[in-house]
């Protein structure tokens, strides 16, 4: 009935406040979530009592005062993540984690009669803006220092959300072991705690080890002002219940934090460590301390094959690892490794010069349970490596190789053979590689769900023609600088696939013809890069604009042949946009760039030279345009 309050009158707060928590559940909208507070004042006291998440700026004339207001108004708060890149201002939050409304919404009134209509008090919204400001010492736009979130902030935060169980500071440079202090003191529950480039002392890491003792995972990268004390503090206390911990780039950080970490933390199963300080000894106390270890990043640059043997012989339940920029280790290391770490289903191989073709033999012979190999840079690896991966390894399902330019095309044939559930391939750099691999690939992995390959300079339309007829879960296509691959191998492509992302960024054979193609056959493409398709105009502008109605982002920079006319033509049919890339398009104009600010309300980034853009453009679009830096 017409001005009844059916709702209110026959709900209790505890179904009320189930109802909002199912509203909330699963990443939803976060939309719903205000709107239901703007209802009235018992759902707007009930919506704060269940909101969970809040993502929040660190930058801003009143940081510690947003901080307050939100650990006030928002006390059932468990996660959140405070970031000093962003800024209080325009732009949108992630769906789910800000908490709520802009200025400019008119709030929605109860139709209950025994509620008068008001006008309601806003609920703390964070809408963020990603800062251009040097992070190590915040200015204004005036050049005077810009003031950023304290430790009084922190503290407001502390004592007004004490259930916080994952708190996020991210490049809070202002936040000293003062503010880390208060969190200990307060929040007993914290289980995850990331101090990303926030210049804190011993003092706030030990105090966190003992306050919070179910502390499971932290993050000390690029962390200053801190020493050995303090993580040897930290593990000393709460280490049983740490399951993850990542360091890098910490110039404090030697073999005494890594013995002190293998000796009090049995239960990790993630590290990432890059330290050029660090040494045998250390790896190697963590490898006989943590035995449950999982998941392993290193970059160590003073280690050799005696810490690698150690994790080989104690990590049994190793599953994913990455070694990067290696000097010292060879092939020994990779044949430990292969012995004991049997579970092993991910390996990253980074800049290690010394490794050969051997050390993947043993790989892939001992880990058959292998589904994700990166080799980047690895020099002295040639065709033979490839082929041991493709003879032992069946369940590989991505294959990234980044400057090899020692392998070749035979590589691929076993690959083709042996890999039919391949689903990712990536080539940079693979200046042997021609079509004849991409047709093993094709013919073999019919699987193959995302192709990408750059600077390929041999590989053209027989390879796309092939891919086309075998692989026709196809989703995903890069051809960067592929120069070879012309409208015929796109065609085909357009007309058997059904791709979501396509980036064809100077392949400068491309025509409207290719693209015209792949606008008929793709209707689902959310993603575009035709940049420095020097030949291409507005008809395939029409065509995407057309055939393309989910298309969300493009970048057409460096296409002189493009105009105004193709630009309104794209925009008139791609509703959905929300990032443009457009410089050094020389006919398009700044009525051009008007028409795209005024037609696509869900625009949200659009790159193009600072002199193209009006100054009524300007003041309706300022958050969303972004100027090329000419002056560098």
């Amino acid at each position: 009935m017409r001005g009844a309050d059916l709702i209110n009158l026959a709900l209790p707060d505890e179904l009320l406040d189930d109802v909002l928590r199912r509203v909330g559940a699963g990443g939803a909208c976060k939309r719903d979530l205000d709107a239901c507070a703007l209802v009235c004042r018992r759902w707007r006291r009930l919506e704060r009592a269940s909101r969970r998440s809040a993502k929040l700026a660190a930058s801003g004339e009143r940081a510690d005062e947003v901080l307050r207001l939100v650990a006030e108004r928002f006390r059932a708060l468990v996660d959140v993540s405070v970031d000093e890149r962003l800024t209080v201002g325009s732009g949108g939050a992630g769906a789910g984690t800000s908490a709520s409304a802009s200025r400019s919404r008119r709030p929605v009134h109860s139709t209950c009669p025994s509620r008068r209509r008001r006008r309601m008090p806003l609920v703390a919204n964070f809408t963020v803006q990603i800062s251009p400001f040097p992070l190590d010492q915040p200015v204004g736009d005036d050049g005077t220092e810009r003031s950023c979130l304290t430790d009084v902030g922190l503290t407001h935060l502390a004592r007004g959300c004490k259930g916080l169980e994952k708190l996020s500071l991210i490049w809070c440079s202002a936040i000293s072991s003062t503010g880390l202090v208060r969190i200990a003191e307060n929040c007993k529950n914290l289980t995850s705690l990331d101090l990303q480039a926030c210049y804190i002392g011993d003092p706030g890491l030990i105090a966190i080890g003992e306050g919070c003792k179910l502390l499971s995972n932290l993050n000390l990268r690029f962390v200053e002002g801190t020493t050995d004390d303090g993580l040897i503090g930290l593990v000393k206390n709460c280490g049983q219940s740490l399951v993850s911990l990542a360091v890098a780039t910490c110039v404090w950080m030697t073999d005494a934090s890594l013995h002190a970490v293998g000796s009090h933390c049995p239960n990790l199963e993630i590290l990432s460590l890059e330290s050029d300080r660090i040494q045998n000894e250390g790896v190697i106390s963590i490898a006989k301390g943590c035995r449950q270890l999982k998941n392993l990043k290193l970059q160590c640059i003073g280690a050799g094959d005696e810490a690698l043997d150690a994790i080989g012989l104690f990590c049994s339940l190793l599953e994913s690892l990455s070694l990067n920029n290696f000097e010292r280790f060879t092939d020994r290391s990779l044949s430990s490794i292969a012995k004991g770490c049997k579970n092993l289903t991910d390996l990253v191989l980074n800049d290690c010069q010394l490794l050969t073709d051997r050390s993947l033999e043993f790989i892939a012979r001992s880990c058959k349970k292998l589904a994700r190999l990166k080799i980047n840079g690895c020099q002295n690896m040639e065709t033979a490596a490839l082929e041991h991966i493709g003879r032992w390894c069946p369940g590989l399902l991505e294959l990234s190789l980044i400057y090899c330019p020692r392998i070749q095309n035979s590589a691929f044939l076993e690959i083709g053979r042996g890999c039919s559930l391949l689903r990712s391939l990536y080539l940079v750099d693979c200046s042997r590689i021609s079509d004849d691999a991409m047709c093993h690939i094709a013919q073999g992995c019919k699987n193959l769900k995302e192709l990408s390959i750059r600077r390929g300079y041999e590989i053209g339309d027989k390879a796309l023609i092939s891919v086309a007829e075998n692989c026709k879960l196809l989703r995903e296509l890069t051809l960067q600088f592929c120069e070879r691959v012309s409208d015929v191998g796109l065609t085909a492509v357009g007309e058997s696939c059904s791709l979501q992302k396509l980036n064809l960024c100077g392949c400068q054979l491309i025509t409207d013809s290719g693209l015209t193609a792949i606008a008929r056959g793709c209707p689902d493409l959310v993603f575009l890069d035709i940049s420095v398709l020097r030949i291409i105009g507005d008809m395939a502008l029409a065509e995407i604009g057309e055939g393309c109605p989910k298309l969300k982002e493009i970048a057409l920079s460096h296409c002189p042949e493009v105009t105004d006319v193709g630009l309104g033509h794209l925009i008139k049919g791609c509703l959905q946009l929300e990032s443009c890339q457009m410089v050094y398009c020389s006919q398009i104009t700044s009525a051009g760039v008007a028409t795209v600010i005024s037609s696509c309300s869900k625009m949200k980034k659009l790159l193009v030279e600072e002199w193209k853009v009006s100054q009524r453009t300007r003041r309706r679009a300022g958050p969303v345009l972004s100027f090329l830096c000419t002056g560098l």
